[in-house]
Order: structure tokens, then C-alpha cells, then sequence
């Protein structure tokens, strides 16, 4: 059976494990995984063993695991290895951070455009009888910088404040070091960050300058789905394990760590690190070409957020009057994989709440698309995806 699994890898591996078929224009959700990355994967399903085991396997499956912890840790400042700390995906590690209000008896500040692994945990935890407040954000959806600070100012118990770096719907980066400034001088406010999208795209500075802990997932990088990572600056010790059992990342998250994931995690790194510049650049060029050849063909396409700082990647575009599930559903016809939102939210029947908190109605909100491009689109890919996009707008009729 064994040597089934190998013919399998060999034959995907004959063929491009770079990209789906068609044209991924939502890399937000997942960005498709690399050769090396798929050969990572690989590597960890069929070379290792349980990396707590005392024997040669167990210590290659360990090696594994420290390349990786090496690899996550160069896409960021202030963070050592022994503050990489791999979790199931971003949704657990912002639980995990959100849960120390409830061992601090903090108050848990947070903005009202979070993703659902933010806003699902706060609900759960001020049913429990923590004390959260949730910051409203502008209408190109940066967050009430003054309210916060008042926030934080009145408040005399401990806080954690958690405020994502950028918005996975809209790209809308947040003034993350300002934020860090204004708690520096108080040493009972945790300051977490979901890095999802940015991890990669943006810098990422922790302890000084920065906010104390950063959820990470590997699959918004062409890394594996199913894992990601806690990252802490150094001497960080309020973040307590959300799963108890063995002595498993540094008793920080117990179970049986993911090797071939987790190797998987690491190759994505470790390419970004060494491409970062190129990689940034192409996805804003490829972006910004695709946004503006929209929005100048297309009558009634307008961006959300676009006066703010934004995502290399990312566009979120209006197309006034028009129904944007038609226009995705349409696109996908036609091989082209975009999506109304988050992926963890889009497919429900309501309408965005990022987009509500900015101010937009809600038939502006079911009239907006989000297209993310990655280093692995190309040019004449964006070239057909605006054709395809001004051809499908033509057919969907504007309501009245």
C-alpha cells in the first residue's frame, strides 16, 4: 500500500503542484503549494517518526521540526526559535492568545472587522463573563485610533488587546507600531496580532516596537493547510496551552506535533524569505494592474479601503448594483477563483461584517468581490482575468 502512496506522489509530482486549474485570483483563502513546499510535506510523511520518540527516527523527525521553528522565525523580528510555537491553523493560535484574558482577568479589546477565529472566541469568552470591548474602524476601515487610546487609558486592569495586522477582505493594513507604542508603558497589556495575510507580504516585528504575540497559518503563504503557528517575543510566559496532555512545544500546545505539515510550513518560509522582495513586488504589480484596469473599464466598480495603507496583494472592489455572487459564480465558469470574502465567512447568506463596520449598506456589501493575486500568477493571467471580469459584468445587469 505503501508503495501505492509513493506511485501517487510520483505522479503528482510530474505534473505542476503550483496552481489549480483555471486562474487563482483568491490566494487569501489558500495559496496553491510549491514544488519544494509538496516535496517538504513528503519528506515528513516518509522520513521521520513521532519527534518525541528517543530514537534516530525521532531525532530526524525533530531536525525537521527545528529547520522549520529556524524558517518561521526569519520572517520576523524579535521572535527566537524557542518562540515559534506550531499550532492546527491561525484559528486555534488566536484562541489560544484570546483565552489569557480569562487566566488574567483582563479585559479583551478588539476591533469590530476581526476575523471569525477573533470575534467567535470574544463572544464565547464575555458570555463567561469577561469584559470586551470592540472598536469600531473608519470608513476606509482603519480602527478609532483616539477611542482606543481612551480605552486604554481608562481602564485600570489588565488588558488584551488583540487588532489584526491586515484584513483579509479588504487588505486594510492597521497602525500596528503605533498601537505598540501606545502600550509600551504598560506592562499588564498583552498585545496580540492575527498575521494571517500579512505574514510574508509585510514586515513583522515583535517585542519592541511591535505587539507581543502573532497568530500565523501556513496556507495564506503556499504552505500546507492544517497547521500555523503562535509566534512570541522573547520572554513572553502569559500565553498558557489551550490543549493540555504532553510537553509538546514547550508545554505550550500539547499533541503530537504535525512533522509533515510543519516541514511543509517551513519550506513556505523559507522560500518567501529568500524571494521576499520579488515576491512582494510582483503580487503589487500584478494587483495594481488588475484593480486599476477594473475599475477604469467597468462602469460602477469602485475599491473599499483604498485611501488606507493595503495588502500587496489584496483589492476588494464594489460593483455598484450588481449581485457579486452572480459575477463569482459567472468567473468561476469561466476558471477564474475569486470569492466575496473571507473564506471563513463567505459562504453564508449575510452580508459582510468587515464592510458593515466601514460603513458600506448592505447592498454594497453583496455587491463586493475580493480578487488576491500570489508570486505564482503571471501576467497574462491577470490580462484574461480582467477580460473575463469586464465580459461578465457586461452580462450581469446593474438593478436600478
Amino acid at each position: 500500500m505503501f508503495g501505492n502512496v509513493l506511485s501517487e506522489w510520483e505522479r503528482y509530482a510530474s505534473s505542476s503542484p503550483t496552481r489549480l486549474t483555471g486562474i487563482n485570483l483568491d490566494a487569501n483563502a489558500n495559496a496553491p503549494v510549491t514544488r519544494r513546499v509538496a516535496d517538504a510535506v513528503m519528506a515528513g510523511l516518509t522520513g521521520g517518526t513521532n519527534p518525541s520518540s528517543g530514537h534516530a527516527g525521532g531525532a530526524e523527525a525533530r531536525a525537521m521540526i527545528i529547520r522549520a521553528r529556524d524558517a518561521v522565525s526569519s520572517l520576523a523580528e524579535g521572535v527566537f526559535d524557542d518562540g515559534v510555537v506550531f499550532t492546527s491553523g491561525c484559528t486555534e493560535a488566536n484562541n489560544t492568545v484570546l483565552h489569557a484574558a480569562r487566566a488574567l482577568q483582563a479585559t479583551l479589546i478588539t476591533t469590530a472587522v476581526e476575523h471569525p477565529s477573533v470575534l467567535s472566541p470574544s463572544t464565547a469568552l464575555q458570555r463567561d463573563g469577561i469584559p470586551v470591548i470592540l472598536m469600531p474602524v473608519d470608513g476606509d476601515g482603519v480602527v478609532a485610533f483616539d477611542e482606543l487610546e481612551r480605552h486604554l487609558h481608562s481602564i485600570s486592569s489588565p488588558i488584551v488587546l488583540s487588532v489584526q495586522t491586515a484584513n483579509s477582505e479588504t487588505g486594510v493594513v492597521q497602525p500596528i507600531q503605533d498601537i505598540a507604542r501606545l502600550v509600551a508603558n504598560r506592562g499588564d497589556v498583552l498585545f496580540h496580532t492575527d498575521v494571517a495575510q500579512s505574514f510574508g507580504k509585510l514586515p513583522l516585528i515583535l517585542g519592541d516596537g511591535g505587539a507581543h504575540a502573532a497568530s500565523v497559518s501556513a496556507h495564506k503563504l503556499h504552505g500546507p493547510m492544517g497547521v500555523g503557528a503562535i509566534l512570541l517575543s522573547d520572554g513572553e510566559d502569559r500565553i498558557h496551552p489551550l490543549l493540555h496532555g504532553g510537553n509538546q512545544e514547550y508545554r505550550r500546545r500539547a499533541g503530537t506535533e504535525a512533522v509533515p505539515l510543519i516541514a511543509g510550513m517551513g519550506a513556505a518560509c523559507a522560500e518567501r524569505a529568500e524571494r521576499l522582495d520579488a515576491d512582494v513586488g510582483k503580487m503589487r504589480m500584478l494587483r495594481d494592474r488588475l484593480e486599476m484596469a477594473i475599475v477604469e473599464t467597468v462602469d460602477g466598480a469602485a475599491v473599499n479601503g483604498v485611501a488606507s495603507s493595503r495588502l500587496p496583494n489584496t483589492t476588494s472592489i464594489r460593483f455598484e448594483g450588481r449581485d457579486a455572487m452572480e459575477i463569482v459564480a459567472r468567473l468561476d465558469a469561466l476558471g477564474i477563483l475569486v470569492s466575496q470574502g473571507s473564506a471563513c465567512s463567505s459562504m453564508r447568506p449575510t452580508p459582510s461584517h468587515v464592510l458593515i463596520a466601514m460603513g458600506l449598506t448592505e447592498a454594497q456589501a453583496f455587491s463586493t468581490v475580493r480578487l488576491s493575486t500570489s508570486p505564482l500568477n503571471t501576467e497574462d493571467e491577470i490580462d484574461r482575468a480582467i477580460g473575463a471580469v469586464e465580459r461578465v459584468c457586461r452580462e450581469v445587469s446593474r438593478a436600478v
